[in-house]
């Protein structure tokens, strides 16, 4: 689906490598479980490899275990990531105040990410403010998970529109194919945890800061 700014009335956001540079929190809560079980380390940047398909695959990614092995793992990933003593997420750069900014311009926002449900809006209070999202929608027991559309297809119910009058808003491979299967516009940011070369050669709409979001979203 092809972006025509003109008709958007609703933001779906990716939160990792979109809203907030988590990378480095992801990677320490990962090491902090990996050297729980006497297991080798990853270097920050090696850790995108495993990112995008939820926490459970990272850890699958990063431990190489299997069964309730890895489900007793991924649960101490979990706990690990949200307790972190010494956190390093932070907004990109210009990221708040365009929020803020199509917020105020009556503009239906909303977050769709595989990052687990807690740690979503944990982050979201701390970083983004709560009052500018309708909907908030992580990883649960209900397994839902991108690049299922159905987050988006929520969103569109509850905000009464069509799914042609939105758009989501990410960084990799992942997002665009949610975007795909569910039938809506999608952008992606350069600055993010994806693969840019390959979302270019599918004719993504791409933006390298804040400032190029917003015109190509209001444009």
């Amino acid at each position: 689906m092809t972006l025509q700014s003109s008709r958007i009335r609703g933001l779906i956001w990716d939160m990792d490598g979109t809203l907030l540079n988590t990378l480095d929190d992801i990677a320490a809560a990962l090491n902090e479980t990996l050297r729980a079980h006497h297991l080798p380390e990853h270097a920050p940047r090696e850790t995108l490899d495993g990112i995008g398909h939820g926490s459970r695959y990272l850890c699958e990614w990063g431990s190489g275990l299997q069964g309730e092995a890895l489900d007793r793992f991924t649960e101490e990933y979990r706990s690990n990531a949200v307790n972190l003593a010494h956190p390093q997420t932070r907004p990109f750069d210009g990221i708040v105040e365009l929020l803020h900014d199509l917020h105020g311009s009556g503009m239906k926002m909303g977050i769709y990410t595989n990052k687990p449900q807690l740690w979503t809006e944990k982050l979201v209070q701390r970083h983004l403010g709560e009052n500018l999202f309708d909907c908030v929608i992580g990883t649960t027991a209900e397994g839902l998970l991108k690049p299922d559309p159905e987050g988006i297809f929520r969103m569109c119910r509850a905000w009464h529109l069509d799914v042609h009058e939105v758009a989501m808003i990410g960084d990799s491979e992942v997002d665009v194919q949610t975007a795909q299967n569910a039938g809506c516009a999608c952008i992606c940011m350069t600055y993010g945890f994806g693969r840019m070369a390959e979302i270019r050669r599918m004719g993504i709409p791409t933006a390298d800061n804040a400032g190029a979001l917003r015109a190509l979203i209001v444009s």
